[in-house]
């Protein structure tokens, strides 16, 4: 009869499953710009910059539905008519259950993480996938 494993699992972190190496756009780049950033980059969201300042995130879905769906100019329309502004933070120590939790309630696919207050990453629902992948086969 094989012993009972005491140690405590822990769940893992946000760390563990986001990606570090944050993709960003110019906040005056244009939406067709925009959409060979996502397509050059392979990533669905894009941290906005105006200068050395983060202001903003944007994602392919927003693109779509603020942008081509309402028939805005790709050539002149820039980044700031269609980027969300207010970016949800999450802490890169929180359990990759609270990002769920918090996409969820927000009804968005994408976070901003941090570690001390500084933008260090970006977690998608992808990320989760795989995470909620791996936990069920293992």
């Amino acid at each position: 009869m094989a012993e009972p494993n005491n140690a405590e699992k822990t769940e893992p972190t946000i760390s563990e499953y986001m990606a570090r190496n944050v993709k960003t756009i110019a906040v005056n780049a244009t939406l067709k710009e925009l959409s060979q950033s996502f397509i050059d980059q392979g990533v669905s969201a894009l941290l906005v910059t105006d200068g050395d300042e983060y202001v903003g995130i944007v994602s392919d879905k927003r693109l779509a539905r603020e942008g081509v769906a309402k028939g805005l100019n790709m050539e002149t329309t820039t980044v700031k008519a269609i980027m969300r502004s207010e970016m949800l933070l999450i802490e890169s120590d929180q359990p990759v259950r609270a990002a769920q939790a918090m996409m969820k309630s927000n009804g968005v696919r994408h976070l901003v993480v941090t570690e001390a207050g500084k933008i260090v990453g970006i977690v998608t629902i992808s990320d989760l996938i795989r995470y909620f992948t791996d936990f069920f086969e293992g």
